[in-house]
This record gives structure tokens, sequence and C-alpha cells, in this order.
């Protein structure tokens, strides 16, 4: 389920006063009045949050809908333990990680990603996904949005690095080389060079 399909299952009625409340959390109680578009995102914030929370419980959605804000609740821990999910796979993937050179696989994966852990707002901006994931990788859904295409992109790059670790560094970096003698500097995929000259 994603953000616009949650829209579906509860009335604006039903969905103004969860926004009330986090907007009231937002301004620290000091004041009732945001930007519309400090509103628009709040709303959205709500949204991700009850659809993730068919995924947390999908026993939660049988019979008569529960509140909009018990379901909010679910949904926000379960987007909260999500980012936990991603900040270990992200750790178990740098045991073995390597970016054979490439300054821009380098700089995304280990700057890039641990920026958007530390930054990251799950409360009032899950939707963001805050950095630019310059490294192409197969695979990324690019309508996914906050941590869901963090997520995957993690998980995209798990894959490529068992893939590249099946041959020899020195091979890999030749490969490379004979593509394009400065690949360092490069926005291409690594795999996909290694693919296309074996």
């Amino acid at each position: 389920m994603n953000k616009y399909d949650a829209a579906k299952l509860y009335s604006m009625e039903e969905l103004l006063p969860v926004v009330a409340e986090l907007t009231d959390q937002y301004t620290s109680k000091e004041s009732s009045s945001v930007t519309y578009e400090r509103a628009r995102q709040l709303m959205e914030a709500v949204l991700y949050c009850i659809a993730h929370a068919d995924f947390e419980n999908a026993a939660l959605f049988t019979g008569s809908l529960p509140p909009a804000k018990e379901v909010y609740r679910i949904g926000y821990a379960a987007v909260v333990r999500e980012v936990n999910a991603a900040r270990e796979e992200y750790n178990r993937l740098m045991t073995f990680f390597d970016s054979y050179g490439n300054r821009n696989y380098r700089d995304t994966v280990e700057k890039a990603l641990p920026g958007f852990f530390l930054y990251y707002d799950v409360k009032f901006a899950p939707t963001d996904h805050i950095i630019t994931l310059d490294y192409p990788v197969f695979g990324l859904d690019m309508t996914l949005e906050g941590i869901d295409r963090i997520a995957q992109y993690i998980e995209a790059v798990r894959q490529e690095q068992v893939f590249l670790h099946r041959f020899l560094r020195e091979d890999i970096l030749e490969k490379l080389v004979l593509f394009h003698p400065k690949y360092e500097n490069e926005f291409f995929n690594l795999r996909e060079i290694v693919e296309s000259e074996s």
C-alpha cells in the first residue's frame, strides 16, 4: 500500500485530528498554524505511516477499520523498525563494501547513506529520502519514498557487491580501466561494466 491508497481508507474528518496533533508536536504547541506546504507535508507523513501499518499487521484491516490515530501509531512504529533494519543492513554491507576506486560509488555509499540515517525525520518528513543516490543501481523503484527507497537501494548495492566479489579485485580493476581509463571519476554502474566485459 502507498500513501495514496492510505488516503482512501479515511475521510479528511478522520485524518485532520491526527495531522493537528502532529502539527502541535511540530510547533511545540506554540502555534496552531503552519504554512500550506508544511501542512501538506504533515498530511503526507500521516498517510505514509498509515500505509506502513498495513504491512505491519495485515489483520489490522479485517472487520471494522480502527481509528486513524491508532493506525498511524502502528504505522509510525513500523517505519521506525524499517529504519533500524535498514541501518543494520547498511552496517553489514559496510563489512565487505568495496568501491573499486570509483569516487561516486564511495561517496554515495560511505558518505551519503550515513547522512540519510543521521538526518531522516520519521515523524515529520518520512517521505523524504534526503540524499540523491548518485551511484546508479539496478532495479531501484524511483516511485518509492523515504526509507522504502533507501532500504531498496542498500539491498541493490548489497546484491551488486555479492556479484562483484565473485571476481578477483585485480580483474575487476583491469576491466574498469579497459572500459574507461578514468573510471574513478565516472558516474556509471560497475556491475554493468564487469558483466559486459566478461
